[in-house]
């Protein structure tokens, strides 16, 4: 594993607590019995957009239900479990950091879905699976996170069938104004690795990928944080219980500089279909 492979492992460390899902889960009155993919929606989908992305993406890729689909950073498995659930697919997930893969495994465990949705710990510099077997695969917030993209594509195209596509839903740089930080998936500008769209698109390109669909969905994420927003005033303190003041946690301040930097135009979210010719 590489120095910067080993700091974004460390990065991720502290998102995706197991028992702290499971607590919110049951204030909300969900029982981790017959659990669902729309019931852990809220808390494993670690992406710009949530659920609302996901299946828009999951259109755009549109697997059939014999496909055996490659999910690429796949966290806590959130999009991977969803995808089987809406297209009826298998799918396979690969993450660096092993507690997202131990989480993975024991959610898919309590949705019933072990038998189509699998997990491995790995890289994707050097995924570990042989030439051309997979139907289809995407990635959803990752190529942010690596800043050798020629590398990973280069794996992602040796792994598909020929003619099979590839989806992406990644923030790229906006160029409007300077990023601030920390963000998600970076505490700094030096362990940032974005790129502009068009220079995601030439690095697809280059790996021997046809350019099928691009699109814009920055608007739809900012409209998302609108909605979580609204959401989670619902579910707060009412305002006559006066809650003590308290210092914002960095994943809040993580995601409201995302926000702004979406508002602002200096990041910009790119969903993009390719496939890898006959």
């Amino acid at each position: 594993m590489s120095g910067i492979e080993r700091s974004v492992q460390n990065h991720y460390g502290a998102f995706g607590d197991r028992e702290a899902i499971l607590t919110a889960l049951a204030k909300r009155g969900i029982s981790a019995k017959g659990l669902t993919p729309a019931q852990l929606a809220p808390f494993d989908q670690f992406h710009t957009g949530g659920a609302v992305a996901t299946q828009s993406m999951a259109e755009m890729l549109a697997p059939r239900p014999t496909d055996h689909i490659l999910d690429v950073g796949c966290g806590m498995g959130g999009p991977a479990r969803m995808l089987a659930d809406l297209k009826g697919c298998r799918v396979t997930g690969l993450d660096l950091a092993p507690h997202f893969i131990e989480n993975a495994i024991y959610f898919t465990d309590l949705t019933g879905q072990s038998g189509n949705v699998d997990f491995r710990q790995g890289s994707a510099l050097a995924l570990p699976f042989e030439d051309a077997v997979f139907d289809g695969a995407w990635h959803l917030h990752v190529s942010m996170n690596v800043p050798d993209k020629r590398a990973m594509y280069a794996e992602l195209f040796r792994v598909l069938k020929a003619g099979t596509s590839m989806a992406i839903h990644d923030p790229v740089g906006g160029g409007t104004s300077e990023v601030a930080f920390p963000v998600p998936w970076a505490v700094t500008a030096e362990s940032s690795f974005l790129c502009t769209r068009d220079d995601l698109l030439a690095c697809l390109e280059t790996s021997g990928f046809e350019i099928s669909e691009v699109q814009d969905a920055t608007a739809e994420g900012i409209a998302w944080f609108a909605d979580v927003d609204a959401n989670r005033r619902k579910l707060s303190v009412p305002n006559s219980v006066k809650a003590s003041p308290r210092t914002p946690s960095l994943l809040e301040i993580m995601t409201k500089n995302h926000r702004a930097n979406l508002e602002a135009g200096a990041v910009t979210i790119a969903s993009i279909l390719v496939r890898k010719p006959r």
